[in-house]
């Protein structure tokens, strides 16, 4: 079985409303959330999808969902943790205590702001995760990388040819990643402060496959990339 996991319990307050978070904005002629669900649920690879919003979001994103009965893949709707690696963590827990884990099983996590993954992107992402168990999605930066060791100063300039940007999705065999959570309770590592999967991934010694992104694959934050991802959307449809 394939999930799709969804994540969209942000509240966007980069967006400047204080009325809407930034998921449920209108992109084109829909909301942003149901632009990038479309893209899960045309996928004939994907069996079921899980979309994680805010509690106090819940019931609007239901009735929302009620509208568009083309989605012809079960999505079921659930509440969210404060960060990344909080919600993947609730929809492992949902999809064991629901439907159980097998050996089999793959969960894609992207972010529900990135309304332009691809096909090929949701599909590399499957392949490389049945190969070795866990995969990444990221792209080339066309920006010199610098660290500042304390904010004002710069610290080194590390070699830009090794350095990607990561995107979404995320993906996983279920055992690996539930095995993942499990050491990491083990170890008494707290999601709420190690919001990063992938590093935790890293620490545990486990390999993760990179899958090359695209520019399009961009993250909506503020009110400037949503007038950008509107562009997008409308250069799209031409």
């Amino acid at each position: 079985m394939i999930y799709a996991g969804i994540l969209a319990a942000g509240l966007g307050k980069r967006m400047n409303r204080q009325d809407l978070p930034k998921q449920f904005l209108p992109l084109g002629d829909k909301p942003l959330i149901v632009n990038t669900l479309e893209q899960f649920y045309i996928n004939p690879s994907v069996n079921r999808v899980i979309l994680v919003v805010p509690e106090e979001w819940k019931l609007f994103t239901e009735d929302m969902i009620k509208q568009y009965d083309n989605m012809n893949t079960e999505i079921h709707i659930i509440t969210g943790g404060k960060n990344k690696a909080l919600s993947i963590n609730m929809i492992v827990d949902f999809i064991s205590e629901t439907w159980g884990i097998t050996a089999d099983d793959i969960l894609i996590a992207h972010d529900g702001v990135r309304p332009f993954v691809t096909q090929r992107i949701i599909d590399e992402n499957i392949d490389a995760t049945k190969e070795c168990g866990m995969s990444v999605t990221a792209g080339v930066t066309n920006d010199t990388i610098l660290v500042s060791e304390d904010g004002d100063n710069v610290s080194s300039f590390p070699d830009k040819m090794k350095m990607l940007a990561e995107q979404t999705p995320l993906t996983f065999r279920l055992e690996l990643l539930h095995d993942l959570y499990e050491r990491a309770k083990e170890e008494n590592i707290q999601l709420e402060k190690e919001t990063e999967l992938g590093r935790l991934c890293l620490k545990f010694g486990y390999d993760m496959k990179i899958v090359y992104g695209d520019s399009s694959n961009m993250k909506i934050i503020t009110p400037y990339d949503l007038k950008i991802a509107n562009a997008l959307l409308s250069e799209k449809k031409l």
